[in-house]
């Protein structure tokens, strides 16, 4: 007969955010990882079997992602706080947001063990900040990248990976993530010491794309079914917003059934751009005006002669959902 396994007590801990500016120039003091495209969740072990998911902001995320009880049976009985990025991967091996949304909006067990198989997710590990009950943020990050390597986690076809780093080469780092269409880079310093909660400039992240906070003042609609095509967006100026163009890609089918209610209740009569946006007048699409209330990241290639954003992809909501 085997006896149950102890849990231990685990610390509650904020993750570390990285900070947006150019790379260092002093690339050997620096290692570069994936800047994954997903949720930023910590993930506490306590060695008895269990696993318990947290978004970046301490919601709970355990029932959304059931695949991740593959952590706890790699580790057995080794109790463990982890940071890392859950990701639903393509078939080309890259992120895809929309479909990582797709499944994060899922409430119904049924349909969570169904996705499962549709839409499996990934948790790319990159730092353990407890092992065993021993607090490991006061190491620098070559230590606890050592202490990382040491756990079974990395599973080549599971649903758990360490992914690999670049040591003192951003620039392959860089190169490679743009030729696998990944969002880009964050570059550590590999004296850095984990710093929960902090924004800190040790971690740099590196966007291959631009990204930019903006307000929703209305949205596209379809003639015929009244779903949602694409949202209108714009940055505050003058008291009303300035519009940068309509975003419709990576707006997920249960997103934006999502959106759409969330929209309709801050519906008015009122356009809150200033003038008229002249790319509207489309027969196979209805305007819509919105209070801007709702703030969104879009990323985008970059802004044309006119203002408006070029290649916008949504990326979610800010401020609304736990995950924001």
């Amino acid at each position: 007969m085997s006896r149950a396994r102890t849990p231990t007590a685990l610390p509650v801990y904020a993750p570390m955010l990285a900070t947006t500016a150019p790379l260092p120039r002093d690339e050997a003091h620096w290692a570069a990882e994936v800047k994954w495209d997903g949720m930023r969740v910590l993930v506490y072990v306590p060695g008895d079997g269990s696993v318990h998911v947290r978004s970046r902001t301490g919601a709970e995320a355990t029932e959304r992602f059931p695949e991740l009880a593959a952590v706890a049976e790699a580790l057995g009985d080794t109790a463990a706080v982890l940071d890392g990025e859950v990701v639903a991967l393509g078939v080309n091996g890259s992120p895809s947001f929309g479909a990582l949304q797709e499944r994060m909006s899922l409430r119904r067990p049924a349909q969570i063990q169904a996705a499962r198989h549709s839409t499996p997710v990934t948790l790319m590990v990159f730092d353990v900040l407890n092992r065993d009950g021993h607090d490991l943020t006061r190491l620098p990050y070559s230590a606890r990248r050592a202490r990382l390597l040491e756990l079974p986690l990395d599973q080549e076809h599971g649903p758990v990976r360490t992914p690999p780093a670049w040591l003192g080469d951003l620039r392959s780092a860089v190169e490679w993530t743009e030729a696998y269409g990944i969002e880009g880079i964050v570059a550590k310093r590999l004296d850095s010491l984990y710093e929960p909660g902090r924004r800190s400039r040790a971690w740099i992240k590196h966007k291959h794309r631009q990204s930019l906070d903006v307000r929703l003042g209305g949205w596209l609609g379809e003639p015929r079914s009244g779903g949602l095509r694409s949202v209108l967006v714009g940055l505050p100026e003058r008291g009303a917003l300035r519009y940068l163009g309509a975003v419709g890609s990576g707006i997920g089918v249960h997103e934006g059934e999502d959106l759409l209610v969330l929209l309709r209740h801050l519906e008015t009569d009122v356009s809150p751009f200033l003038g008229t946006p002249a790319d509207l007048g489309r027969p196979d699409s209805t305007v819509h005006w919105a209070s801007p209330a709702l703030t969104a990241e879009v990323e985008y290639q970059e802004l044309t002669a006119g203002g408006i954003l070029r290649q916008p992809v949504w990326k979610g909501l800010r401020e609304v959902t736990p995950e924001a």
